[in-house]
C-alpha cells in the first residue's frame, strides 16, 4: 500500500468515526440499484425511449423534404 491509500484510508476512517457516514450509505446506496427482476423491464423502457430520442433528432438533421409528385 502507497503513503497516498494509507492517507486516503486514515481520512476516511477519520470521518466515517466522526459522522457515522459508512452506516448511512450502507443503508441508502441498497436503495439506488434495486435487485428485483421487475426493475429491468422500466430499465429497458428507458433505455429504449433514450435511443428513440437519440436517433429521432440525429435524422431531423439528415432529412431532405421531397414535395416534386407528392400526393398531398
Amino acid at each position: 500500500m502507497t503513503a497516498r491509500e494509507r492517507i486516503a484510508g486514515n481520512v476516511a476512517g477519520y470521518v466515517d468515526d466522526r459522522t457515522g457516514a459508512a452506516k448511512w450509505m450502507k443503508k441508502n446506496l441498497t436503495k439506488v440499484f434495486p435487485d428485483h427482476w421487475s426493475f429491468l423491464l422500466g430499465e429497458i423502457c428507458l433505455y429504449s425511449f433514450v435511443i428513440l430520442l437519440l436517433s429521432g433528432t440525429f435524422l431531423t438533421f439528415l432529412v431532405r423534404p421531397f414535395h416534386e409528385g407528392s400526393c398531398l
